[in-house]
C-alpha cells in the first residue's frame, strides 16, 4: 500500500474514532471549564482578602505571645520564613513582607532581613501599597505591645493563568487515559456485531435476496437488521415483478410477431389480389397491435422511474377538454356519447405526462370496451380536500372477482373479444400513485358499467 493510501485509510471516518474524538473534546471543555472556574476563584478580592486577614492574624497571634522584643522579632522571622517557603514551593513569584513596630509606629523589625521600605497600614481595613511598582495588599493587626504589619504581592493574572492551566493540564494527562482506555475497548466491542452484520452480508451473493434472520441481541441493531431484511424482501418482491414483466411482455409481443410473420409469408406468395389485400390488412393491424404494446411498455418504464420532474400549475379542466377533443371522433364513428362535468378552469400543480396517463388510459379503457350507443361520463372536481377525477361507462363492467386483478399488468378479464394489451389500468394505476394518489374501482351509469375514480391531493 503507497504512503498516501496507507494515510487516507488511517485518516477514514470511524465511529470509534468519533467517539474518543467526543470524549477528547468533552475533556478539553471540562478543561476549559475549570480552567475559567479556577482562575475566577484565584481572582476573587473577598477571597484573597479574607485569606490574607486569617494569615494576618495567625501572624499576630504568633507575635502578641512573645515576652520581649527579641522574642517577637524571632517569631516575626519564623513567621516570614514559613510564608516565603510556601510562596517558594507553590513557584509564586514575589515575596510576603511583614514589619514589627512598638505601640506608638515606630518600626521595630522588618522581614525578611534587608527590606528597608516603612510598611504602611490601617488597622481598621486592609489597603493596598505600591513598593519598587509593585502593588501589595496590606494588612495591620496590634498584637500586646507592638504592631504586626504583612503585606502580600499582587499576583499578575498571566501568571496564575499559566499555574493554573499547567496543573490542570498535568491531571487532565494523568486522568484522561484511565477513563478514555474503558471507553475505547467498549466502544471497539460494541462495534463487533456490525462488522460481522456486514461480513455476513458482503458474504452473499447477488442474487440472493433472501432476509439475514438475525435475531440480535442488542436493541441498537434490532432496528438495522430488520430495515435491512425489509429492503431485501422489497428487491426481491420488484425483482420477481421485473422478471415477470420481462416474461409477460415476450409472451405478448410473441403473438403479434407471429401474425406479422405468418402474414408477410402470405403476402409474398399470394397470388389472388383479394388474398393479398386481406393478409395486408391482417398485417398491419399485428403491427399496430405490437406497436401499441411497445409504445405502452415504454410508457411504463417512463413513468416507472425513480426522480419525476418537477410539478407545474395547469388549468386541468382545459387539459382534460382537450384530451377529449381527440377521442371525440373515435366515439362519435361507434356513436358513443363522450361528455365532460367539470368547471370551467380548475388550476392545480401536477405532473402534465402522468396525469394525462391517467386520463388517456382510462378514456381508452372505457371506449374500448362499451358497446356502440352506450355512454361514457368524465368527471373533474376538487371535494373534500381533494381532487378527483372519474370516468364513468354504462358497459358490461366487470365480474367481482376480477375487480382486484384488473389493475395487474398484462390482465385482460374473460367475457369479451375487445383487443387491448392489459397494460392500461396498470399503467394509470401507476401514473395514479405517482401523483401521491389512488385509483378505484365502482359501479357504472345507471348501476351497469364501471367508474374508475382517481383521487388525488388538492
Amino acid at each position: 500500500m503507497a504512503p498516501i493510501e496507507r494515510l487516507r485509510h488511517c485518516l477514514r471516518p470511524t465511529l470509534v474514532r468519533r467517539v474518543l474524538l467526543v470524549q477528547l473534546m468533552a475533556v478539553a471543555l471540562t478543561w476549559l471549564l475549570l480552567l475559567a472556574y479556577l482562575s475566577s476563584e484565584f481572582f476573587d478580592s473577598h477571597s484573597l482578602d479574607r485569606d490574607l486577614a486569617a494569615m494576618g492574624g495567625a501572624v499576630a497571634a504568633s507575635v502578641a505571645a512573645a515576652g520581649s522584643e527579641a522574642e517577637a522579632r524571632v517569631a516575626l522571622d519564623a513567621s516570614a520564613a514559613m510564608l516565603h517557603n510556601a510562596y517558594r514551593i507553590n513557584e509564586i513569584p514575589g515575596v510576603r513582607l511583614l514589619q514589627l513596630a512598638d505601640g506608638q509606629g515606630r518600626r521595630l523589625h522588618t522581614a525578611p532581613a534587608g527590606v528597608g521600605v516603612a510598611l504602611p497600614g490601617d488597622s481598621a481595613r486592609l489597603t493596598t501599597l505600591l513598593i519598587d511598582g509593585h502593588q501589595y495588599r496590606v494588612f495591620q493587626r496590634g498584637a500586646g505591645p507592638w504592631l504586626v504589619t504583612l503585606a502580600q504581592p499582587l499576583i499578575a493574572k498571566s501568571w496564575a493563568v499559566r499555574m493554573v492551566a499547567g496543573d490542570l493540564a498535568f491531571d487532565m494527562v494523568i486522568a484522561f487515559p484511565l477513563f478514555l482506555l474503558p471507553i475505547w475497548i467498549g466502544v471497539a466491542r460494541g462495534m463487533r456485531p456490525l462488522r460481522a452484520l456486514s461480513e455476513r452480508i458482503a458474504a452473499r451473493g447477488a442474487d440472493d435476496l433472501r432476509p439475514l434472520g438475525i435475531d440480535s441481541r442488542y436493541a441498537e441493531l434490532k432496528p438495522l437488521a430488520s430495515a435491512i431484511d425489509s429492503l431485501l424482501a422489497q428487491l426481491g418482491h420488484k425483482v420477481q415483478r421485473e422478471r415477470a414483466f420481462v416474461q409477460d411482455a415476450a409472451h405478448e409481443l410473441r403473438t403479434p410477431m407471429a401474425v406479422i410473420s405468418a402474414q408477410a409469408h402470405a403476402l409474398a406468395r399470394a397470388d389472388d389480389p383479394r388474398q393479398r389485400a386481406d393478409a395486408e390488412r391482417r398485417l398491419d393491424r399485428a403491427i399496430g397491435r405490437a406497436s401499441h404494446l411497445v409504445q405502452q411498455l415504454l410508457e411504463l418504464a417512463q413513468i416507472d422511474r425513480e426522480q419525476a420532474p418537477a410539478s407545474a400549475p395547469l388549468d386541468l379542466a382545459q387539459v382534460v377538454r382537450q384530451e377529449l377533443a381527440q377521442l371525440a371522433p373515435a366515439a362519435m364513428a361507434r356513436g358513443i356519447e363522450l361528455s365532460l362535468e367539470a368547471p370551467d378552469s380548475l388550476a392545480q400543480a401536477l405532473e402534465l405526462h402522468a396525469f394525462q396517463s391517467v386520463l388517456q388510459n382510462l378514456l381508452t379503457n372505457a371506449l374500448r370496451y362499451v358497446h356502440s350507443g352506450g355512454e361514457v361520463v368524465v368527471e373533474l372536481a376538487r371535494r373534500d380536500g381533494e381532487l378527483t377525477l372519474s370516468v364513468a361507462d354504462n358497459g358490461p363492467g366487470i365480474a367481482p372477482a376480477e375487480r382486484e386483478l384488473v389493475f395487474e399488468r398484462f390482465y385482460r378479464g374473460a367475457g369479451h373479444d375487445a383487443a387491448g394489451t392489459g397494460l392500461g389500468l396498470a399503467i394509470a394505476t401507476q401514473a395514479a400513485a405517482r401523483l401521491g394518489g389512488r385509483l378505484t374501482l365502482g359501479p357504472g351509469l345507471g348501476g351497469a358499467g364501471c367508474t374508475f375514480t382517481a383521487r388525488f391531493p388538492a
